[in-house]
């Protein structure tokens, strides 16, 4: 046998068992935070589902919050996929129109996914009321870049009506300086408020409509979440892009 045709396998068969039972792992905490909700996603529970005992789960995550963790990093990197997926069948040059359209995408992943959104973005998200570590920061950039990119794009293409440095409070500006040197978001800080007002507004009607919280009002929310999409158009100066969802 050549040396080329020599195969050496990237794992050995332990490594693969591993890989193959931590996904599984994973697998069920996904299926029993849907089905269950996420105070019934333990370990005791995970065991149970899979016909093992607890301590042999723990051999693979050393408690539920390492697995809870792990299971948000998953989730915030299929969200960002799955946007990243809709935005790259538009040319880079309609900033505008990719930018909408990841809108509408986050929600429609969010309607489906409310569970998964509930975790990650929503009341059971690990980090609400209190300070996050630094895992949850970073994970939670993984999908904020999406919008970062798509916003700083739009600023570099067209630009938008921002604030000046010094119409903003001080400790703002501290604060908005140092998102931007640390996660290189390449806009003057008044243009990364608005990002953030934007953000803020898109999160929080896709929220409420994803956790139930509209439907006291709303029996269907897509008409308010335009009204609202459009309205950030408008405070992006690109309401000229904005076209009605197709059916």
């Amino acid at each position: 046998m050549s040396q080329g045709d020599a195969h050496v396998a990237p794992y050995s068969r332990r490594e693969r068992l591993r890989i193959a039972t931590i996904r599984e792992i994973k697998g069920v905490a996904r299926m029993l935070l849907v089905q269950e909700g996420p105070e019934n996603v333990t370990i005791r529970a995970i065991a149970r589902e899979m016909g093992m005992t607890a301590p042999a789960v723990y051999r693979y995550f050393s408690s539920r919050d390492a697995l809870i963790l792990q299971l948000r990093v998953d989730i915030f990197a299929e969200m960002a996929r799955q946007l990243r997926s809709v935005i790259e069948e538009l040319p880079r040059e309609e900033a505008a129109r990719r930018l909408i359209e990841a809108a509408r995408a986050l929600r429609v992943w969010a309607i489906k996914h409310p569970h998964e959104f509930g975790l990650i973005l929503g009341p059971w998200a690990p980090g609400l009321g209190r300070e996050e570590t630094k895992p949850e920061r970073a994970m939670g950039w993984v999908f904020g870049s999406v919008f970062a990119e798509l916003i700083s794009e739009l600023w570099r293409v067209r630009g938008f009506p921002a604030p000046k440095e010094d119409e903003l409070d001080p400790r703002l500006v501290r604060q908005l300086t140092s998102m931007s040197a640390g996660h290189g978001v390449d806009m003057p800080v008044g243009a990364i408020a608005v990002m953030l007002r934007c953000w803020a507004r898109m999160y929080g009607v896709v929220s409420m409509e994803a956790l139930g919280h509209m439907s006291f009002a709303l029996a269907e929310g897509r008409p308010f979440f335009e009204f609202e999409l459009r309205g950030l158009c408008s405070v992006l100066d690109i309401e000229e892009f904005y076209d009605e969802p197709a059916g």
